[in-house]
């Protein structure tokens, strides 16, 4: 009798089995056939076309003038006049200053006075020695006869060479106050500050009434009209550069505009940071365009070499490093599979693919999308654009 209610307890666990199996049969199928959420993807066609391979600069360069300098002051004194202000542009022989040079005119006068007193005394000397050699000669005539005497001979003929000495004196002091003069003279020239070659002020730190002392920064002066970039290369990049290569130059101040520049010049030395790294300061020559200024911040890529007629893909479609590389590729049921491919040239622009892709495959570039795995269902949106290449607008 203990054992029918047992076997009731043991069937209803069986029954309770058996549902909770169906069930989840039931559910699993469900599971799979419930409708798949499409994740929203960026694509790229693989196409052919031309892959540079590129050096880029460690840092940021400057756009800089073939002629370019600091004008200082070379005298104290206080400014008169500004005749120019920044922006401006100038002429050779441009006046850009003026002091106040009473003083200096002065000076010249004081000097040039010098000049006459010192030939005045030159005058004198010399009559005086001639006085006293003529003196001389009349003692040593009435010496001769009996009526001088030899010491008045002797005294006469040294006066006549102090006399002499007197007039080479007054020499020596006319050569240091005609030096005196071109000095003086020097000093007044440089009241007058004018520009050393035609240009446009970049900077003016002087004002009317202030005074100077020598050294003084007052104005900076640039010729706009042939500029060029310095930059630094990677000491790693150096056997693969040389001058003449040709460069694309990107601004901050014109987004997206290419300006095309040349390799001219390459440092005889690498430099040293702090930080230990090592780079070579290289120059680019410009084209010759309005918008540019000196001062702006330029990166630099040099063009190396180009691949043309190659597959290509852009940067941000490529994972993994080195060798290992791959790609998320839609197949026809517009499901991401991920595929390796081989690489060649690898540059920010475009990578070059030598395997695993063929003209027409469309790749995803939207790689920061978290939910995207190998058989995700994508729905592609506009395809990306072509990389830019280097054309000067």
């Amino acid at each position: 009798m203990a054992k029918a209610p047992l076997r009731k307890r043991r069937w209803g666990w069986i029954i309770w089995l058996v549902a909770i199996a169906v069930a989840a049969v039931f559910g699993v199928r469900a599971y799979k056939k419930r409708p798949v959420k499409a994740i929203d993807v960026r694509t790229h066609r693989i196409e052919t076309g031309a892959v540079r391979d590129l050096v880029s600069t460690v840092a940021a360069g400057r756009v800089a003038a073939e002629r370019e300098a600091t004008l200082r002051a070379e005298i104290a004194g206080t400014v008169l006049r500004v005749h120019k202000r920044r922006g401006d542009r100038v002429a050779e022989g441009d006046v850009l200053l003026e002091y106040d040079v009473r003083d200096l005119r002065d000076r010249v006068s004081a000097a040039r006075a010098t000049v006459a007193v010192s030939r005045a005394q030159i005058e004198q000397a010399r009559a005086s020695a001639a006085v006293a050699r003529r003196n001389a000669a009349r003692a040593a005539d009435l010496r001769d006869r009996g009526v001088g005497t030899a010491v008045e001979v002797e005294n006469l003929e040294g006066s006549a060479g102090v006399a002499d000495r007197a007039a080479g004196v007054a020499q020596v002091g006319i050569t240091q106050a005609s030096a005196n003069v071109r000095i003086a003279e020097t000093a007044l020239r440089r009241g007058v500050l004018r520009a050393p070659f035609s240009g446009v002020i970049l900077t003016r730190t002087i004002e009317q009434g202030e005074v100077t002392a020598p050294g003084a920064p007052l104005f900076t002066i640039a010729d706009p009209t042939l500029l060029h970039v310095d930059a630094d290369l990677d000491e790693a990049d150096l056997g693969r550069v040389r001058t003449g290569l040709r460069a694309d130059v990107t601004m901050d101040a014109f987004p997206g505009v290419k300006f095309v520049g040349s390799l001219v010049e390459i440092a005889p030395s690498v430099t040293r940071d702090l930080r230990g790294n090592r780079s070579i300061s290289c120059r680019f020559d410009l084209q010759p365009d309005a918008r540019l200024r000196v001062g702006m911040s330029a990166e630099v890529d040099v063009i190396v070499a180009t691949r043309e007629n190659v597959l290509w893909v852009p940067p941000n479609a490529v994972m993994g490093r080195g060798i290992d590389r791959s790609v998320y590729v839609i197949d026809a049921s517009s499901t991401a599979r991920r595929r390796a491919i081989g690489v060649g040239v690898s540059t920010w622009e475009a990578i070059e693919v030598t395997s695993g892709l063929a003209a027409g495959d469309r790749v995803i570039t939207t790689l920061s999308n978290n939910e995207l795995t190998d058989g995700s269902l994508v729905r592609t949106r506009t395809d990306d654009a072509a990389p830019t290449r280097s054309v000067q607008r």
